[in-house]
């Protein structure tokens, strides 16, 4: 049987890695107007959810996993109206990818289970993982249905490919 531990970080790795590039070809794919467009004053832009994953990724993974002394400051991932160009949305995703797998490619597996408070809650280390993995495969999702509803030929099972084998 495998070991566990490791074939946590390697699925948390893979997943993070397809939903990055999920949120990439999305943000690709929209006009550069519509990146900042919000449905509504409760709603986010494409961009604020570029900006609240690259924030909340490197608050949950990079600090609570990976010992990082960032900062968090949510409430200005929201309150971003832009624009910020396309190429530097893409940037801030590169930037997050390659903070990731230094993270993960760090993690000692013998400390998955150990809970630390960093993040301002006590978490273990396989919590942090599993929380920032389903957080960016609920942002992607909402990026391509998104992307669907304004372009509707645009994509097309953009996760099978982003995430194969599963």
């Amino acid at each position: 049987m495998p070991d566990l531990a490791a074939l946590l970080i390697d699925e948390t790795r893979r997943r993070l890695a397809g939903f990055v590039t999920e949120v990439r070809t999305c943000v690709e794919l929209y006009d550069e107007d519509e990146l900042w467009t919000r449905a509504n004053e409760k709603s986010n832009s494409v961009g604020n959810l570029v900006i609240h994953l690259c924030g909340s990724t490197r608050h949950f993974l990079c600090r609570g996993v990976g010992g990082t002394d960032y900062v968090r400051n949510r409430p200005a991932e929201f309150a971003e109206r832009g624009p910020i160009p396309r190429a530097d949305l893409l940037k801030m995703l590169d930037a997050i990818a390659f903070e990731i797998a230094q993270v993960l490619d760090n993690v000692d597996p013998a400390r998955l289970l150990e809970v630390n408070e960093r993040t301002g809650k006590p978490f273990s280390q396989v919590q942090l993982l599993l929380r920032v993995s389903h957080h960016w495969s609920t942002h992607a999702g909402q990026l391509v249905f998104d992307l669907k509803a304004r372009k509707p030929d645009a994509v097309s099972e953009l996760w099978m490919k982003a995430l194969p084998n599963l």
